[in-house]
């Protein structure tokens, strides 16, 4: 095969079994989908490469042995940069337990890029990945396209890539970096997905980002794909150690007196990431779980943290409770929280704290007044890119709990 701008490399990359890269003016999906059928041949099969629907699909190998193919969802990736790109691979190809029958990345070059002049020039990539299992199984075998274009041709690529998705599968877009709000590749892309993979806490402090995945939500009705989000996978184990201090039926009493709500969260980094995000899923989660209302949205106060009035929906024993957001500097507060503090008072009194220590533990502690203090240090690793991004890609339905803790989240927004 010849590419418009000369011929076809063809190599190995490392995580790959076979691998074939050209530069095209034209981005021909038939070319690149005999192409793949080439390489596919190349191994002793199948054929008609990743086309063929169902879960997994075993092939015989020409040299013995056998294979498997993943065959289960499309993921679109999209990357500002050869760096992210090579991330987004690496983050798939370390996969254990669903893997996407074909991956297409896209990267749009910055205008800074030298590369980006060339006129409607595309740099395609394609390779067949192996992932071993470690048990009497043969090895699984999928898909990687990667599309490397500049900014002019960025707003043709969802009709391009359209048709490189393999037929009968559901379509994930996974958008790691925090530019996918109001950007026209993202808007378009939301047309031909089913659900859409996002991580918040790259939005930094940007409350308008927020309430940008709220719009996403809001639209599902009219068929709009379902939304996942990285910073909600990290708060899993904050979300189930805050509710095993309320399993004792006498501490449960503690829930119809909180008074204080305070969440230290990671301030921004360099890359722009903040755990903010966070802090308002948090805040999104138990008050949708408990029943308060915004009674009026998050003010801004020195240094740099927040403050807002929440109250219970139940207008005879309604109370305020003082919701207080605290940027943290603390390394181990990354992408997340630091510590979350909820007080009780009144005829059941009770303090319940939860804090990060490091990357691989939290530490608990409570105190009511059928109860004394106890803490305890819990074992929670700090989720990779590739256990949340496989998590993900096993969820096809809603996420309620997400879906009202954004909701409310959103309320509390300036």
């Amino acid at each position: 095969m010849t590419g418009e701008n000369g011929p076809v490399d063809s190599r190995s990359d490392p995580g790959s079994v076979v691998a074939t890269s050209f530069r095209t003016d034209v981005l021909d999906t038939g070319a690149i989908h005999d192409e793949l059928n080439r390489l596919w041949t190349e191994l002793g099969g199948p054929t008609h490469g990743g086309q063929a629907t169902g879960e997994i699909v075993a092939e015989p190998h020409f040299g013995g042995g056998g294979l498997m193919r993943a065959n289960t969802l499309n993921l679109l990736a999209v990357a500002r940069n050869e760096r992210e790109a090579e991330l987004i691979t690496k983050s798939v190809s370390r996969l254990h337990d669903f893997l996407p029958s074909r991956t297409i990345i896209m990267v749009t070059r910055p205008h800074d890029d030298p590369e980006s002049d060339v006129t409607n020039s595309f740099d395609v990539h394609l390779q067949l990945n192996e992932q071993h299992t470690g048990k009497d199984e043969p090895a699984l075998r999928f898909e990687t396209i990667t599309i490397t274009t500049g900014q002019q041709n960025a707003g043709h690529l969802s009709s391009m890539v359209s048709p490189l998705l393999a037929a009968e599968l559901q379509d994930f877009l996974w958008w790691p970096g925090d530019d996918f709000v109001n950007h026209p590749l993202f808007e378009d892309l939301q047309q031909i997905v089913d659900r859409i993979i996002v991580d918040s806490a790259q939005l930094g402090n940007d409350a308008s980002g927020v309430a940008a995945m709220r719009e996403l939500l809001d639209n599902n009705d009219s068929g709009s794909p379902l939304i996942g989000d990285f910073a909600w996978l990290r708060l899993g184990p904050w979300r189930q150690l805050i509710a095993q201090f309320f399993d004792p039926p006498d501490v449960q009493q503690c829930l119809s007196c909180i008074e204080e709500l305070t969440i230290s969260y990671a301030d921004v980094r360099e890359d722009g990431s903040s755990g903010f995000a966070s802090a308002l899923l948090t805040v999104g989660w138990l008050a949708s779980r408990l029943g308060w209302e915004v009674v009026d949205p998050l003010e801004k106060r020195e240094p740099g943290g927040w403050f807002a009035p929440l109250r219970t929906a139940d207008d005879r024993r309604a109370r305020e409770i003082s919701l207080r957001l605290l940027p943290n500097k603390s390394p181990h507060a990354r992408f997340s929280l630091k510590h979350v503090e909820i007080i009780a008072g009144g005829e059941h009194p009770g303090t319940f704290r939860v804090e990060r220590t490091d990357a691989d533990d939290m530490v608990t502690s409570s105190e009511t007044k059928s109860v004394p203090f106890v803490s305890r240090m819990v074992y929670a690793k700090r989720p990779s890119n590739e256990k949340m991004l496989g998590e993900e890609l096993q969820r096809f339905g809603h996420d309620r709990t997400f879906e009202e803790a954004i909701t409310f989240a959103t309320r509390l927004l300036p």
